[in-house]
Order: C-alpha cells, then structure tokens, then sequence
C-alpha cells in the first residue's frame, strides 16, 4: 500500500497541457453537475469489491473499506491531520520498504480508537444530530485540533456572501429587511430570482452538447484537434514555498510522461498506455490504485472529441460565474460526470468552461474516502495560445489539500516525433 507523502509528487498536478487538462481517469456517481461538492460527509457507495482484510495484513478497524479505497483513505487521513505516514507506520532503515502490518508505534494505536471513534459517531441513530463526521471535522489538517479560532476580517467575497446569505433570509421571512419596493437587504435579489421561490420560472438547462461542442470550438475546431498527435511541454513550476522547479510532459496518443526536477533526484510519472509506473533516482515502481488514477488523467490527448464517448452520462448545470484570481467574474457553463465505468464509483468532475469562448476555466476532481473523507483538487487554466492550430493553457493553477502548484509553460512542440519505448518503465 502507497502512503501519502505530506506534500504528493509534484508530477501529479500537471493535468493535460494539451487539451487544456481535462484528462480524467475514471468517474462516477457524480452528484448533481452544479451543485456544491460537499463537505466531505457523504457516505461512500456501498463495498463492491474485495475488501481491505482480504488484500491487506492486520486491518482491525477498517475492515469494512473496499481494498480499492484503502490507499486513498490513507492519503485522506494524512491531509485531515497532517500526520505523516512515518508517524504511524514502519519502514526499513536500510531498504526503505515500508512495513504496514506492523505494530510498533503507538500512534498507530491511537488512530485505530480514533477511527473507531469516527465510525461508532457515524453509525449512531440520528448521528448525533450531525449528517457525519470524518477526520478533517475536528483535525483540520493539524495533528491536535485547533479548537476556537479568533475572528478575522472577512475578504471582498466572504462580505458579498454573507450579504446575499442575509438578502436571502430576508425574502424567505416575507420581505423583513427590505425596504418597501426595493431589492432584499445587501443590494441584490438572490440569484436566479423570479418568483416566491426563484425556481419555478427558472429557464431549461442549457444541452451538454452545447458546451462540449463550444469547447472544440474554442480549441481550434474538429479538424485541427485531428491533427495533433503528440506534444512536448517544458516550463517551470512554482510550488506555495515559492521554488521554482523545471518539468517536462511528452504526449502521444494515449500515452503520458512527465519529469519534475525534484531535488536531489528529478520524479518522473507515466503512463504506457497500459500500465502507470514512477521513478525517483534509480528506482522504478508500478502505479496502482489513486496514483494511477491520477496519472490515467492525463493520458489522452484526444479526450476533448471523446467526451460524450468517456462520460456517457454527462450532466448540465445551471449558468454561473466563476471568480478568476485577477478578482474578475467570469460567465461559465458547468458540465458534470456521470457513471463512467463500475471499477470507480467515488471519483466525480465538473468542468467550467467559459461562456463566451468556450474554453476551460476550471475543473475540479473530487475522490471519496472511507470514515466519510473526500480529496478534492482543483485546476485553473488561463493564457491560451495557439499551438499547431489548438489553444493550450500556458499557465495553470493546482490546488489540493497541501498543494498549490503554478504551471508557468515555456514551449509547446506540436507533432514532434516521440519513440513509444520512452513511456515504458525502465527496467531493473
């Protein structure tokens, strides 16, 4: 089983430069396209695979976790209390394998009650009052919980939030707060307005077709996106700790290789079009489970005329706007998954694309865990520039539980020639 490191390799977040990183690996079960993605409470399908116990040594209180969601649930609790897996689990001084069945730390003790904790809350009646609970509720990403925190200044969005949060109750009371003819209290009616309750002269959602195919449009069209084979991106990445770090991303059909230059030895992930594999210095390991699944998102350039192909079960939302770092609001076209393929159903995505030239703005991948955790990771892409007749995102935000990665693009070589044998594991 693979643990989390408190920060994942960084090759995880470059997601499909090519076509404006919408390379999904699996998706299903999405909720609703538009609707807020939660707060990571919801409970995790019903167990239809093998479970931990039956791949996995001495598994005592997480018996009832798919043997699938094990790793993923492992990465969840690490973010939720910023516990390093060394903390808990043993690895060999002397050939860095690691030795999860065993016993010898006492905080692996501890998290034991404390999942025990966690599951008896959940499993409760009325849960407490609660809908659930899971490590982040108390932990917060921090070891000991931070308990109360003073209060701090509100930003400009928090402050239009709460306004329309108040405007909103003011309406709901029969006008309370509002003075007579004009709009509700903080400045704006709510929106989406119309009526007593705003939804029963709300317009159709707009056809998912729509917005699919005004994203092929804006790429550069059809005809143009056939042509592109294979890409080479360099550029520099920019961590949260303000270093700035070198990466290379070879694409070619449905293969993927990239190359961050970590420190002392360059991280390199891939994916064959078969199998996904990493190396660090000298050692090559093979991908399974979420690391898989996160470097499969990125291994298939033509993903953006294999949409409804992909994601058969695709889901409109209603038309909002999405605040771009710059402060501007821009109006978008959000687009959910649906079911993709019954090996993943707890992974969804939503993409918004921008209304007006149909390029992707944001895309958002949430992956649930055992105990009620969810991870969730965000792109942002912006400075499209016209590669062999496509647009491609020269830069592009990441943003997870630890991370937040600026991709800044030097150079994009479109068709160059790639040998297949570059995507294959190293031997030895």
């Amino acid at each position: 089983m693979t643990l989390i490191r408190r920060r994942p390799a960084m090759a995880v977040a470059v997601s499909s430069l090519a076509f404006a990183a919408t390379m999904i690996a699996v998706a299903a079960a999405q909720q609703p396209a538009g609707q807020p993605q939660g707060r990571g409470q919801q409970a995790p399908p019903a167990p239809t695979g093998p479970m931990a116990p039956e791949k996995y040594k001495n598994i005592q209180v997480m018996t009832d976790v798919q043997a699938d969601q094990l790793d993923v649930t492992m990465r969840y609790i690490v973010s939720a209390t910023g516990i390093q897996c060394i903390q808990c689990h043993v690895q060999d001084a002397a050939t860095g394998e690691w030795q999860y069945d065993k016993d010898d730390k006492n905080p692996k003790k501890t998290a034991r009650k404390m999942i025990a904790m966690v599951k008896a809350i959940n499993a409760g009646a009325d849960n407490y009052g609660l809908n659930g609970v899971n490590c982040g509720t108390c932990h917060a990403g921090n070891n000991q919980p931070r308990g109360l925190q003073p209060a701090a200044m509100m930003t400009a969005d928090q402050i239009s939030a709460f306004n329309l949060q108040q405007a909103t109750i003011a309406a709901r009371q029969g006008g309370a707060g509002r003075a007579a003819g004009g709009p509700p209290a903080g400045g704006a009616p709510p929106a989406g307005g119309g009526g007593a309750a705003g939804r029963g002269q709300q317009a159709p959602l707009p056809p998912v077709d729509d917005a699919v195919n005004k994203y092929i449009e804006g790429l550069g069209g059809r005809a143009a996106i056939e042509q592109l084979q294979a890409v080479t991106i360099t550029g520099t990445l920019m961590t949260r700790e303000a270093r700035a770090i070198p990466f290379a991303i070879d694409e070619k059909g449905n293969k993927y290789r990239e190359t961050i230059q970590t420190a002392p030895d360059a991280t390199t992930r891939a994916f064959d079009g078969a199998a996904g594999w990493q190396q660090t210095g000298a050692r090559a390991i093979d991908l399974t489970g979420f690391p898989l699944e996160q470097v499969q998102r990125n291994a298939d350039l033509m993903l953006a005329l294999k949409f409804k192909e992909r994601y058969p079960n695709l889901t409109a939302a209603r038309p909002t706007q999405l605040q771009m770092a710059s402060g501007a609001r821009v109006d978008v076209n959000v687009v959910g998954s649906g079911p993709a393929t019954p090996a993943n159903d707890y992974t969804t995505i939503q993409w918004a694309f921008d209304a007006s030239s149909g390029l992707l703005l944001r895309k958002t991948v949430r992956t649930t865990a055992a105990l009620r955790g969810a991870l969730t990771e965000t792109w942002d892409y912006s400075d499209y520039r016209a590669v062999g007749g496509v647009k491609m995102p020269y830069m592009i935000t990441h943003t997870n539980w630890n991370s937040f990665d600026t991709f800044r693009v030097s150079t994009i070589t479109a068709n160059p020639a790639i040998d297949d044998a570059r995507f294959a594991k190293p031997k030895g």
